[in-house]
């Protein structure tokens, strides 16, 4: 299973937070445009996030929902992405001396998307998920602009 992994200079609690924020999920999900609504109980199961997706014109309007939800080292989405179907995203996030590995894993679920392989889906999600991941430890990691290199 290919997965897109980073290592974060925090606890998993902290990028929980990060996670457990729906209207952060704009800031660090690479495609998604816009946040239209993030329901109270957030990340429940059965919880969702409206969002939109794409560049306007061309945008999407669609939820993800929450499958599963153990804080602070599992969330499973299924984001829906109108006519083209709907992926299962799974986030994991595992302890290190350092901080936190976090783990994301993409497949297909539903729709057109469903009929491609998770092997060949795997590899086409990687560099966005890889993207992702990086946005994610920056919201998490809170780093200041000296900080950069």
């Amino acid at each position: 299973m290919l997965s897109a992994t980073r290592d974060v200079d925090v606890p998993c609690e902290r990028v929980w937070e990060v996670l457990a924020q729906g209207w952060t999920y704009t800031q660090w999900v690479v495609g998604n445009s816009r946040m239209r609504a993030v329901d109270p109980n957030w990340p429940d199961p059965g919880s969702s996030i409206r969002h939109s997706i794409g560049i306007w014109p061309l945008v999407i309007n669609d939820a993800t929902i929450v499958e599963e939800c153990e804080p602070p080292h599992k969330l499973v989405l299924c984001a829906r992405l109108g006519p083209l179907g709907a992926a299962r995203i799974t986030m994991l996030l595992h302890e290190t001396p350092q901080g936190c590995r976090v783990e994301m894993i993409e497949v297909p679920v539903q729709g057109p998307m469903a009929a491609v392989p998770n092997s060949l889906a795997l590899a086409a999600a990687y560099p966005r998920n890889k993207e992702c991941l990086w946005r994610l430890a920056a919201l998490a990691e809170r780093v200041e602009p000296s900080q950069v290199k």
